[in-house]
């Protein structure tokens, strides 16, 4: 009877130890099957992405590395001529995207098995215009959508334009002179503690993105001209609070409601609004302005040496066309993304608390179809930023003391900076 229960035992425990190592074996498989991709971005906000796709697609495991600060695209580059350091994804932001559109390093998205041709018309043809390389073929795809409007303080607009309702305000504010002439009034009756715009890039800001360069030769659209005689008429009637952009004094203004207009994208109301003025929840509305405009965006790309192109492209349909996703996206992180069809679903129903209540994937729903659809150049940022707005920025002191002088300046600066380009 002894021997019997040994027996029995050594059998159970036989039994045991296989089911233990088979076990074992199971999750080193399972383990072993996961494959990885690696994700590189300039800002952390993939991380939800990331998260939710991980549970979609849970034998996929992303290894995500942030690089934030003006490093991040020379360290991109660098990495993209290393095939053994290069992440199978990327991001680019809107600034460097026609920098690195027609680089053999990325994967070109249109052909087969990926066809992204048939999946971006979902998308806002303003985006669309800069995700193709110059021969026509996508090469990235921009995730976000950035159309701007006027975001406005409500008190404000109640105490000096009788009214806090977006449609009324945004029939006050149709054009800069509208604007301008509520600028004078609230900066004489507020004694000058109230102005209409923080700073002269209120006013530049809003027509960012016309292309500066076309077929190698550099174009300046009249618009550019226009808005410098309107940044020094701003000045001259007091229209301009004068804050520095990004300075403590401009965010601080938000908090304080010392400003009544703020032209912004999208992205403004998580990282701009609410984070300088966090106490200022449902004093803030969103109307249409002078004109219709884009700012910022970011666009996600494969590398076209990836051994993983099958996951990584998983990602990429992911975070731009599952439309599941993306509605909890929206909701969750009140992002608002570059399909239009899953923001038009969305519109009639989300709505901010901290813009009272106003249905704002309405309002950039129908901003984003109104927004001019350019195909910016690769010389558009750096013409623009460092070359323009300095200029600007001389003709509004006047160190520069005409237009012609402002053009000639532009000229002789692009030439310096970019001696290929034909300037006449």
């Amino acid at each position: 009877m002894k021997t019997f229960k040994l027996k029995y035992l050594s059998i159970i425990a036989l039994v045991s130890a296989v089911m233990i190592v088979s076990g074992c074996q199971s999750k080193g498989e399972q383990a072993s099957k996961q494959e990885e991709i690696t994700v590189w971005s300039f800002t952390d906000e993939a991380g939800y992405a990331i998260e939710k796709f991980e549970e979609k697609y849970p034998d996929i495991k992303v290894n995500f590395v942030n690089i934030p600060g003006n490093f991040y695209i020379t360290k991109l580059k660098s990495a993209l001529q290393t095939t053994s350091k290069a992440p199978d994804v990327f991001m680019i932001e809107n600034a460097n995207i026609r920098e690195l559109i027609d680089v053999p390093y990325l994967e070109n998205l249109s052909s087969s098995p990926y066809n992204a041709n048939e999946l971006i018309p979902e998308q806002y043809p303003f985006v669309q215009a800069n995700e193709k390389d110059s021969e026509g073929h996508i090469r990235a795809i921009g995730y976000q959508g950035t159309p701007g409007g006027i975001y406005y303080r409500r008190d404000l607009a109640k105490e000096y334009l009788g009214t806090d309702d977006p449609v009324k305000v945004g029939e006050q504010i149709g054009t800069w002179e509208d604007i301008f002439e509520i600028g004078e009034r609230v900066q004489q009756e507020s004694g000058n503690k109230v102005h209409a715009l923080a700073n002269w890039n209120a006013i530049s800001n809003s027509y960012d993105g016309i292309p500066w360069v076309k077929d190698g030769k550099l174009v300046i659209d009249p618009t550019y001209m226009e808005v410098l005689d309107l940044v020094r008429e701003a000045r001259q009637r007091k229209v301009l609070a004068e804050y520095e952009e990004g300075s403590a004094g401009h965010a601080a203004s938000m908090q304080k409601g010392e400003v009544m207009f703020y032209p912004g994208a999208t992205w403004a109301l998580q990282y701009t609004f609410k984070a300088n003025a966090p106490d200022t929840e449902g004093l803030w509305g969103l109307a249409p302005g002078p004109s219709s405009f884009s700012a910022g965006g970011t666009y996600i790309a494969m590398y076209s040496q990836s051994e993983k192109k099958d996951a990584a492209w998983k990602f990429i349909e992911f975070y731009n066309f599952d439309h599941d996703f993306l509605s909890e996206l929206a909701k969750e992180q009140d992002y608002f993304t570059s399909n239009m069809v899953v923001n038009d679903q969305l519109a009639p129903s989300v709505t901010s608390a901290y813009l009272g209540g106003q249905k704002h994937f309405e309002f950039f729903s129908e901003a984003a179809k109104q927004v001019p659809v350019y195909e910016r150049t690769k010389y558009d940022s750096i013409i623009n930023n460092d070359i323009y707005k300095n200029v600007l920025q001389l003709y509004l002191n006047n160190d520069i003391q005409t237009k012609e002088e402002a053009v000639k300046r532009i000229k002789r600066d692009v030439k310096l900076r970019f001696p290929e380009l034909e300037v006449n």
